[in-house]
C-alpha cells in the first residue's frame, strides 16, 4: 500500500490539472497500470479457488448515466486490490476511485470541450477523498494504451518469440484521425522500443483535413522520438487497410467501414469506435473468420450482445495464462485475425489514476 494511503491529513484533496496530467503520466507506466487492470478484473472473475494471490482483484459495476438537459453525466466508479504500479515492484496499493464525464455537444459552439472528465481517487482505507484529476488527456492515454496492451499480448508478443532476434516491425493502419485516432497513434510511435517498430503508418478519415493534420503531427513527433517511418493519407478505408499488421479503427460510424477483402490474412485489430452499436465499424464478414477478445465479460454482455463472433475471452485472461504450462493458452490461431472490441472499463481509469496520484506526490514529495 502506498506510504501516503493511511497517513494522509491534508484537509482538501489535491487537485491535479490537464498539463501536469501530461507531464506526469507516461506512455510505458501507463501500459504496465493498463495491464494491472485487466488482470483484476480476470482474476477476480475466476472461481475462488482458482484465483492467483500474487494478482491483483477488483470490483466495478455497470456504468450509469444520468440525462441533462442538453448531455449526459457518465459515472464510472471502481475498486482495484493489490495492484503495483511498476513491473517487479514488491510495493502494492488498493485504488478506490470514481471517474465523472459528461458530454454536451453544444460546448464547441461556444469555445468548450464536448467531453469533459474527473478521476476521483479515495483513501481505500478510510474513504477520504485525496485527489481529484483531470481525466481528458488521461482518458486518450488509457484508452490507446488498453489497445497498446491488446496488440502486445493478442499479436506482438507471438511474433516476437517467432524472430531469431526477438523484434518486430508493423505496418500500422488508423481509420478516424480524430482524438483517440491521433492518441493511438502516437501510443504506438511512444512504445516502439518496448513493442514494435513502426515502419508505415496509413490514414484515413472521413473528412480528409483531420488525416492530413494528423499526418503533420506524426511527422513532428518523428523527429522528436527519432523514428524512421512513413506517413500517407489514404482516400478510402481499403487503401488505408492495405498490408496493414494492426489497424485501429476508431469512428463513430454506424454502418461497416472495413472488410474482409482489404485485410491480409494475419492482422490484428483494435475495434475502438462506438456508432449505434460498439461492433459497427467492422463488416460481418470480419467477425465470421476473426477471433474476437474484450475487456470484461459483464461488459460484453450488455453492450456487444448482438455481436455474431467468436468472443474468445477478456485480454486479463490471456495475461494471467501466460508462462503457465499449467494453463490451457487462450492466443489467437496463427495466421488468423484477432480483434480487440475495447469497451472501456472504470477499472483502467482507478489503475491509471493511482499512477498520476503517486507520480504527483514524488513530484511534490517536499510539499506533502
Amino acid at each position: 500500500m502506498s506510504k501516503h494511503a493511511a497517513t494522509n491529513t491534508r484537509s482538501r484533496p489535491v487537485f491535479i490539472d490537464e498539463d501536469q496530467v501530461k507531464q506526469l503520466l507516461d506512455w510505458n507506466e501507463a501500459r504496465y497500470a493498463i495491464e494491472q487492470s485487466f488482470v483484476s478484473v480476470s482474476n477476480q472473475a475466476r472461481d475462488p479457488v482458482a484465483r492467483f494471490a500474487d494478482q491483483p482483484v477488483s470490483s466495478q459495476p455497470a456504468r450509469t448515466f444520468v440525462q441533462a438537459e442538453g448531455g449526459v453525466l457518465l459515472c464510472m466508479p471502481g475498486f482495484v486490490g493489490q495492484h503495483r504500479l511498476a513491473s517487479g515492484s514488491s510495493e502494492r496499493f488498493s485504488t478506490l476511485a470514481c471517474k465523472l464525464i459528461t458530454g454536451f455537444r453544444k460546448n464547441a459552439s461556444i469555445g468548450l470541450p464536448s467531453i469533459n472528465g474527473e478521476v476521483f481517487v479515495f483513501n481505500s482505507t478510510t474513504g477520504k477523498l485525496e485527489a481529484i484529476v483531470e481525466a481528458n488527456h488521461l482518458t486518450g492515454i488509457r484508452t490507446a494504451t488498453a489497445s497498446l496492451v491488446a496488440t502486445d499480448h493478442l499479436f506482438l508478443r507471438p511474433a516476437r518469440a517467432r524472430t531469431p532476434d526477438g523484434t518486430v516491425s508493423i505496418q500500422l493502419g488508423i481509420v478516424g484521425c480524430g482524438f483517440q485516432g491521433m492518441m493511438h497513434a502516437i501510443g504506438f510511435v511512444r512504445t516502439q522500443a518496448a513493442l514494435a517498430r513502426v515502419r508505415v503508418i496509413r490514414l484515413w478519415n472521413r473528412t480528409p483535413g483531420r488525416a492530413t493534420q494528423l499526418k503533420e503531427v506524426l511527422t513532428e513527433e518523428a523527429k522528436k522520438t527519432g523514428s524512421n517511418y512513413s506517413v500517407f493519407v489514404c482516400d478510402t478505408v481499403e487503401d488505408c487497410c492495405r498490408d496493414c499488421d494492426v489497424i485501429v479503427t476508431v469512428t463513430g460510424s454506424s454502418e461497416p467501414l472495413v472488410y474482409r477483402s482489404f485485410l491480409k490474412p494475419n492482422v490484428h485489430i483494435n475495434a475502438v469506435g462506438a456508432g449505434e452499436f460498439h461492433h459497427a465499424e467492422l463488416a460481418q464478414d470480419v467477425y465470421d473468420e476473426c477471433q474476437v477478445y474484450i475487456d470484461h465479460q459483464e461488459g460484453a454482455r450488455k453492450e456487444l450482445a448482438t455481436l455474431r463472433s467468436n468472443i474468445v475471452g477478456e485480454v486479463g485472461e490471456v495475461i494471467l495464462r501466460e508462462n503457465r504450462p499449467q494453463e490451457e493458452s487462450l492466443l489467437p490461431k496463427p495466421g488468423g485475425i484477432s480483434v480487440f472490441q475495447s469497451l472501456g472499463m472504470a477499472t483502467e481509469d482507478v489503475t491509471v489514476g493511482r499512477l498520476v496520484y503517486e507520480k504527483y506526490l514524488k513530484a511534490h514529495s517536499d510539499q506533502v
